[in-house]
């Protein structure tokens, strides 16, 4: 098994941290909207802190966002779709139990896959060979990122909630000014959603979380 210190730019595959979702609308929106920034989320350090999740209060928006993921803490699936006017440019998806996740990163016709069991991950391009990286260079589970906003709102509880929730851009591999996600929470899933305009195209972002096997994730054979 090759190794290598978490240079991917080498091999030419993406590069995604943070919450995932929001690190490949870089790709279609221009600098001014963001532009890409180390990611707490992918290295390992902790999410800005916020008063929003911090709530006991089951009937406030942090207290129903905050019951939502509680059940997908320990294991969980998620995908994530970005399109510019309805075109797909990025697409991924991938299950986590406990710290470790798997990870498929598909651009265009290029399919990365990541294997992440700190302090070690592997990536390989689509039926090649796995390649010893960084931990803190792979993609991570987005449910602890998205599940600590700086505010959040929103009126109702339960299935069918519609919160609003701002995020610092860092914490999820940007830069720029805070970033608002809409999260709908359903009967089985809990999808986070971002669109933004520029230069006259439209980009969408969903990442939905969905309850995940808590089988082990395990690390790939040499």
């Amino acid at each position: 098994m090759t190794s290598v210190s978490g240079r991917l730019a080498h091999f030419g595959w993406p590069r995604f941290g943070g919450a995932i979702l929001l690190l490949a609308v870089v790709t279609a929106c221009s600098p001014a909207a963001a532009t890409p920034a180390a990611s707490p989320a992918a290295t390992g350090a902790p999410a800005a802190s916020s008063g929003a999740t911090t709530s006991a209060n089951p009937s406030s928006a942090a207290g129903v966002l905050a019951g939502a993921l509680a059940p997908l803490r320990d294991a969980s699936a998620f995908g994530t779709t970005v399109t510019v006017d309805g075109a797909t440019i990025v697409s991924a998806s991938g299950r986590s139990t406990g710290s470790a996740s798997t990870i498929s990163v598909t651009t265009g016709d290029r399919t990365v896959e990541y294997i992440r069991i700190p302090p070690k991950a592997w990536a390989r391009e689509a039926g090649g060979a796995w390649v010893l990286m960084a931990a803190d260079t792979a993609p991570v589970s987005p449910v602890e990122v998205l599940g600590a906003p700086t505010s959040v709102s929103g009126n109702g509880g339960g299935v069918e909630a519609v919160l609003t929730a701002i995020y610092p851009a860092s914490v999820l591999g940007l830069t720029g000014d805070p970033v608002t996600v809409t999260i709908t929470i359903g009967s089985s899933a809990v999808r986070f959603s971002y669109t933004a305009t520029s230069g006259g195209k439209t980009t969408m972002s969903t990442t939905t979380l969905r309850p995940g096997t808590t089988d082990p994730i395990a690390a790939p054979v040499p």
